[in-house]
């Protein structure tokens, strides 16, 4: 039974939260923000890229997936390279590779890339709670 880590990195690695953030943000960038409809202001200043920005900055779901983004792409760079493309291998679900498959393709046992998997997912869980990040 997987957990809420293990959906998340499925979603990171499988670039489903990559996905989230452009479709965010594309969403943002096309409502209407029409507070005053047809009433036409003398003093409002029309700076689309300003207003843009402080959109994507104001909003709590972009805000949320980019910082769980940013936190597996920093968690990512203090372990090795073998840790790195087996926990890639693992939670990639455009492939659907076995630990059978991983361990022939990495040349370690079934139950070393399942602990180097696991050491990876325990690290990703205590950064996330240490920050305060909504897995």
């Amino acid at each position: 039974m997987a957990d809420k880590t293990d959906e998340l990195l499925t979603n990171y690695y499988s670039g489903l939260i990559d996905t989230k953030i452009l479709l965010r943000r594309a969403e943002l960038q096309w409502r209407p923000n029409d507070d005053n409809a047809g009433i036409k202001s003398l003093n409002k200043h029309t700076r689309p890229l300003d207003d843009l920005i402080a959109k994507y900055e104001a909003d709590s779901i972009l805000h949320e997936l980019t910082k769980q983004r940013d936190a597996i792409k920093r968690l990512e760079t203090t372990f090795s390279e073998e840790t790195k493309q087996i926990v890639q291998m693992h939670y990639d679900r455009r492939e659907r590779l076995s630990w059978v498959v991983i361990s022939l393709r990495m040349n370690l046992s079934e139950r070393t890339c399942r602990t180097y998997q696991k050491t990876f997912k325990d690290s990703v869980a205590q950064t996330f709670n240490e920050l305060d990040i909504a897995v």
